[in-house]
C-alpha cells in the first residue's frame, strides 16, 4: 500500500478514456484513498464532452508561467498546457493527486518531480478506433493519424510506467487505479 502522498501522471492516447476516468473520480467516492484530480490550465477553448480544465488566453498562461505558478507546462497541437503548483500543497496535506499528463512530456515531468508515478493507460487499436469515431472530434484522416501517433509515442514509455488497460468497463479501469494505490 502507498503510505505517502503520491503524484500520479496519467498518460495515454486521445480516446483511451482519461477524461472519463478523471471525471468519474471527481464525481464519486470509490475509496478513502482515491486521488484528488488536478485540473489543467489550457489555452484552447472548452468543447462539449471535453476535460474539465481552466481555459485561458496565451497572455494569461504566459504570465502565470513567468511567475512560476506551474509545476508542469508543455505545448501540444497549437495549445499550451499547465498543471499548477497547487498540487504540491495537496500532496503536503496528505492527499494523493492524479493529473492528466502528456506522453511527450513524461521524461521532463520525472526530472521536475522524481517521485512522480506515471500511469500508462492503454487500449486496443480496435476499441480506440471505435471510441474516436464515437466522440467525433476528428476527421477520418485525423483519427488515423492519431492511431499512428499512438504507436509512435510508445517510445516515451519509461520503465517506471505502470500500465492499466481500458478496453473493458470504466468500473474495471477505476478498480485498477484504486488497486494500484492500495498495493504500490
Amino acid at each position: 500500500m502507498i503510505t505517502q502522498p503520491t503524484l500520479f501522471f496519467l498518460i495515454g492516447p486521445a480516446g483511451v478514456g482519461k477524461d472519463t476516468l478523471l471525471n468519474k473520480l471527481k464525481k464519486k467516492q470509490y475509496s478513502s484513498k482515491q486521488p484528488l484530480v488536478a485540473h489543467r490550465y489550457i489555452t484552447q477553448a472548452i468543447k462539449e464532452n471535453d476535460e474539465n480544465h481552466i481555459e485561458m488566453s496565451e497572455l494569461d498562461f504566459n504570465r502565470r508561467k513567468e511567475a512560476g505558478l506551474f509545476l508542469f507546462d508543455w505545448e501540444y497541437q497549437g495549445g499550451s498546457y499547465g498543471v499548477g503548483k497547487e498540487v504540491l500543497q495537496w500532496l503536503e496535506s496528505g492527499e494523493h493527486v492524479i493529473v492528466n499528463g502528456s506522453r511527450r512530456y513524461l521524461s521532463i515531468a520525472q526530472k521536475i518531480y522524481p517521485e512522480l508515478v506515471p500511469i500508462w493507460m492503454t487500449i486496443s487499436e480496435k476499441v480506440l478506433r471505435k471510441r474516436l469515431i464515437i466522440r467525433a472530434r476528428e476527421t477520418k484522416q485525423e483519427r488515423e493519424q492519431r492511431i499512428e501517433e499512438n504507436h509512435e509515442l510508445e517510445r516515451f514509455k519509461s520503465d517506471r510506467c505502470i500500465t492499466i488497460t481500458n478496453d473493458a468497463s470504466m468500473k474495471k479501469t477505476i478498480r485498477q487505479i484504486l488497486a494500484l494505490i492500495e498495493t504500490e
